[in-house]
């Protein structure tokens, strides 16, 4: 019994681990989108 409590913890952190890893991916990848997307926003309007 105390082992499989054990396991369920254990699983518990890499769930939540593996849940905020990829928040945190998403944040960073949105972030240089957001960079890009406002770059070209800027060449477009000089170009007009």
């Amino acid at each position: 019994m105390i082992k499989t409590i054990i396991k369920l913890k254990i699983l518990k952190f890499i769930l939540i681990g593996g849940v905020s890893v990829a928040y945190a991916f998403k944040r960073c990848c949105d972030q240089k989108n957001g960079l890009k997307s406002k770059k070209d926003k800027k060449t477009l309007l000089l170009t007009r």
